[in-house]
């Protein structure tokens, strides 16, 4: 199953268009949707054979991705082996904490101090968690990729064998979290637009309240049936839509 980007918009508005094309096309009004923290980071795919890892690849074109199972082995948060014997995709976020990319960037301007003092080049410092996740994912030596403290949330599950059936998104989170995986505490089922939008005007301006950067929300169909009848075009799915926060400014 390709992965897809989502369609996004900026204001409440976009979200009342989201949710009136979703109820126009399956004819109803009565949809439960999943609204979650949009994590600024890394997207990951799992693949698990047995309950065993053996891929890990990033989402590239949505089709080809870079295979990084050597550094996602490193990672703390991903199982290596699952808590049942299932075959199947799991999808979500790698991303650095905001404590853990203030330690890295201390250390790379502290390295760059003494780089000067000895009349080295100096090396680059991390702008931010999103680049400073990636960048430490990618690196050609695990070790490195180890040492960074990266972490991950998990958010979506592909294809699934040996494993039970399900009916809603919701459930198949719950499933993840007891395979072992973490799932995002803030994650809230809502069942009106109105409780669509206080979740995404509350995230936008607490959105520095949390220990890692989120960037905006994203808003999923729950019932799994309604996903397969609302489809995808050939770059986002139909059942989800992402409210993206206002770009931060500073003065430098």
């Amino acid at each position: 199953t390709p992965m897809l980007s989502l369609n996004n918009g900026f204001t409440d508005d976009d979200v009342e268009a989201f949710d009136r094309r979703a109820r126009d096309a399956l004819g109803r009004d009565d949809i439960e949707y999943c609204a979650e923290p949009k994590f600024d980071g890394l997207a990951i795919s799992l693949v698990y054979e047995e309950g065993v890892l053996v891929r890990a690849a990033t989402r590239g074109d949505g089709t080809t991705g870079e295979d990084v199972t050597a550094n996602v082995r490193t990672i703390r948060a991903i199982p290596a082996r699952l808590e049942e014997r299932v075959s199947c995709e799991v999808r979500g976020e790698i991303y650095m904490s905001v404590e853990s990319f203030m330690k890295l960037k201390a250390e790379k301007e502290q390295e760059n101090v003494e780089r000067a003092e000895s009349g080295r080049a100096p090396v680059s410092v991390p702008v931010n968690p999103c680049n400073a996740g990636a960048g430490s994912l990618r690196q050609k030596d695990p070790s490195i990729t180890a040492s960074r403290d990266l972490s991950m949330w998990a958010y979506q599950l592909g294809e699934v064998i040996g494993g039970p059936q399900f009916t809603s998104h919701h459930a198949t989170l719950e499933f993840l979290s007891a395979l072992g995986f973490p799932v995002n505490p803030e994650i809230t089922l809502v069942d009106s637009l109105e409780s669509v939008v206080r979740f995404c005007n509350h995230w936008k301006e607490h959105r520095h309240d949390l220990p890692y950067d989120i960037d905006g929300v994203v808003v999923k169909v729950d019932r799994l049936a309604d996903r397969e009848r609302l489809g995808a075009t050939s770059k986002f799915p139909r059942w989800a839509f992402a409210y993206k926060f206002p770009a931060q400014q500073a003065t430098t």
